[in-house]
């Protein structure tokens, strides 16, 4: 099954998954976020995937649980969970939310909480050749190259990008009205623009990117002081941020802390700072 965007790996005990990124070159930096690498050898049975923002491609080998060995994954409003057969190896790109729908040249709203095979998107030419590559290559490097020359050249940001990029740089910490304006647009039309880009309207995004955050100071602080995490991220107080966090990832935070401190396994959730 398909892995997308921040994981958080629970009940892993005895299990020996393995989970690496890289960074994009240089010229796909403003667009990816990061390219990731996922294997085990044994079956995970609750693999707890959470909103982050973001979209990704993903390659599988073998090819998936539906036998699509490339797919589009569209951003996340809750955190959902899936079974890895053993043996599975996965190999995605994470976009910079907001960066994706350019490159997959599907508007975010058609994959929001789901996704679709890239053939569907790039045409079963284009993406065949692709998984082709893939499965050839002898290394992640090598991998991520050829996935790096599928995209093209990287368009510049336009001024609704930049806006999102704004949003994230500060943990979804910006009024709609500020980044509308920073676009040039009225806060209806970059509602309108921000939703087919993404799949979440400003607001929705917002929250997300303050819930990413969120799990960062969760991830690191042993324990938590919840009261402080809420107000640097952006909470109206403690309960604000429980609520919030219930929404999104279906546990209250004690419940996540001590499911994440439970393993040694590295998460890119805990491991990004957003």
């Amino acid at each position: 099954m398909v892995v997308p965007g921040s994981v958080l790996r629970f009940n892993l005990s005895g299990m020996n998954p393995r989970y690496q990124e890289f960074a994009p070159s240089p010229r796909f930096a403003a667009h990816i976020e990061c390219f990731w690498l996922h294997s085990s050898d044994d079956p995970v049975p609750c693999f707890r995937v959470m909103p982050d923002g973001c979209a990704d491609i993903i390659f599988e080998r073998p090819g998936g649980t539906r036998g699509r060995g490339l797919v589009a994954v569209g951003t996340m409003t809750q955190a959902q969970l899936f079974a890895l057969r053993a043996r599975q190896f996965t190999l995605g790109v994470r976009f910079h939310p907001g960066m994706a729908s350019r490159f997959l040249r599907v508007a975010g709203p058609e994959i929001v909480d789901g996704f679709i095979a890239l053939d569907d998107a790039w045409g079963a030419a284009r993406a065949r050749r692709l998984a082709e590559q893939l499965a050839e290559s002898s290394s992640p490097r090598e991998a991520i190259g050829r996935l790096e020359a599928s995209l093209g050249e990287p368009p510049a940001r336009d001024p609704v990008e930049e806006a999102i990029a704004w949003l994230v740089e500060n943990r979804g910490q910006v009024p709609v009205e500020d980044l509308a304006d920073s676009a040039s647009l009225s806060p209806r039309q970059f509602r309108r623009i921000c939703l087919e880009r993404t799949g979440l309207t400003p607001k929705r995004l917002a929250r997300v990117l303050r819930f990413r955050q969120a799990l960062v100071h969760a991830g690191q602080e042993r324990p938590a002081d919840w009261a402080r995490v809420a107000l640097e991220c952006g909470y109206y107080d403690q309960a604000h941020l429980i609520n919030e966090f219930r929404e999104f990832s279906g546990l209250a935070p004690g419940e996540f802390a001590a499911s994440a401190h439970s393993t040694n396994l590295d998460s890119p959730a805990l491991s990004l700072a957003g």
